[in-house]
């Protein structure tokens, strides 16, 4: 079996505990306004066009096969619809201005890779975590993968946006050691307009979670003007306090990083840029979840 791998980042800290590899499947449903990682929006591989790399040698032009893939301007942003993702423009490219990011891998070539870091797992109490995009997208890939690793040894956990089809997910949720899962908005006509789904399948999934026994952390990313007001925190506190009471929240302050592949991808027009929160905003809002009752947790 094969799927799309958008990238597998080794030694990562901020991903669960100990030393872990994080495997980032390519896809998601949501479209959030400040998501960081575009190019896990589609199940497919893409090429990206960095504007500060360009020269306009114009090499990448001479190379590609296909009509229209390639703009005539600098910096020769790529069309997707036209793109046969051939590597032509990224292998003649002298100052990488082109590259690809993700591609296909099978589930042997991704364990046999991951597991060259096993002894770090076992030293650290590290293992896999399983990101995106959301990682259940590759519904029978992901299930695949987990079970794999499962079955040599491995911690897992998951980083989710909670929206997938319950049924699809649950066996592989039962494997997990450890859950990351986003509850971004309470409101679900915001959730919609900002994520472009509503939240119904989310706080439903998230209320399945309960009956497993696995570890939850509650991941609020936290976006100025979009939901860091009290009520939609405070609302969310005691959401996971009623529902989940075992789990902890860890608050996310909106960050920018992912920005600069919007330009990449040609996806400028896509991109909203929003405020990150103070360290006393975030403080503040520490300290009303707290006061709902709920453990506030921190991985970075």
């Amino acid at each position: 079996m094969t799927g799309v791998v958008s990238q597998i980042q080794d030694f990562s800290v901020h991903d669960g505990d100990g030393i872990r590899t994080t495997i980032f499947l390519s896809g998601c449903p949501l479209r959030c306004r400040w998501c960081s990682n575009p190019e896990t929006w589609g199940i497919k591989p893409v090429v990206a066009s960095h504007a500060s790399r360009c020269t306009d040698c114009g090499r990448c032009l001479q190379v590609c096969p296909a009509e229209g893939a390639l703009d005539l301007v600098m910096p020769h942003h790529v069309n997707p619809a036209q793109c046969t993702l051939c590597g032509k423009c990224v292998a003649v490219c002298p100052s990488a201005a082109k590259t690809r990011m993700g591609g296909e891998m099978s589930v042997s070539e991704v364990v046999g890779k991951v597991m060259r870091n096993n002894i770090f797992f076992q030293a650290s109490g590290g293992g896999v975590t399983f990101s995106g995009g959301e990682a259940t997208f590759q519904a029978d890939y992901f299930n695949r993968l987990v079970r794999e690793f499962y079955d040599l040894g491995v911690h897992l956990a998951l980083e989710t946006s909670g929206f997938f089809e319950w049924d699809e997910a649950a066996e592989s949720l039962m494997l997990m050691d450890h859950i990351f899962y986003d509850l971004k908005l309470m409101d679900s006509e915001k959730h919609l307009e900002m994520t472009g789904q509503d939240n119904g399948r989310i706080l439903e999934n998230f209320r399945r979670l309960a009956s497993l026994g696995v570890d939850v952390v509650v991941r609020i990313p936290v976006i100025s003007g979009v939901n860091e007001d009290e009520a939609n925190i405070e609302a969310t506190a005691l959401f996971v306090s009623e529902v989940l009471p075992r789990a902890a929240v860890e608050l996310l302050p909106y960050h920018a990083y992912g920005n600069y592949k919007y330009e990449a991808l040609n996806l400028g027009a896509r991109l909203y840029v929003y405020e990150t929160p103070s360290e006393a905003r975030m403080e503040a809002l520490r300290a009303l979840v707290e006061k709902c009752g709920v453990k506030v947790v921190s991985y970075k």
